[in-house]
């Protein structure tokens, strides 16, 4: 089941949410925890920080499931994308997913291609949202031999 784009904004700045990206590793809530707080309905509250913070915060995000556009004349380009479309790199995350970052076309089970710049595939089994990472593994205890 897909889940809906979340949008967050204010005059300055507007954050989306994917949660069909996520893989639940929290940077966000550590890193600026007055605007990212799950305990709240709208768990975002990007009046809780400054916009160039909040704006940091979104780009630590691991999965791309949070990004970001300033608003105004002196506004900021969108979350940028670091990985070279040509250069492909697979990561095993110690006890958690793998990382495939670059130009990616993930084809799942039902023939749909989904085109992406990262992608964090299940590696423990678990996941309610397979191929994709779902964060599962945390709570299943899966740890990683190599």
């Amino acid at each position: 089941m897909t889940k809906r784009l979340q949008t967050y904004q204010n005059d300055v700045i507007t954050v989306t949410f994917d949660p069909n990206l996520c893989i639940h590793s929290a940077v966000c809530l550590r890193g600026l925890p007055a605007v990212f707080d799950v305990r709240r309905k709208r768990w975002i509250d990007v009046d809780a920080g400054a916009a160039e913070a909040v704006a940091e915060t979104v780009r630590a995000c691991p999965s791309g499931a949070l990004q970001h556009h300033m608003q105004g004349k002196d506004s900021m380009p969108p979350t940028p994308d670091t990985t070279p479309a040509t250069d492909v790199r697979i990561a095993f995350i110690p006890n958690g997913p793998i990382r495939v970052s670059g130009s990616v076309t993930v084809v799942t089970e039902d023939g749909t291609e989904v085109r992406d710049q990262r992608v964090f595939l299940c590696r423990c089994g678990g996941s309610a949202r397979k191929p994709y990472c779902d964060g599962t593994h945390k709570r299943n205890g899966f740890r990683s031999t190599d």
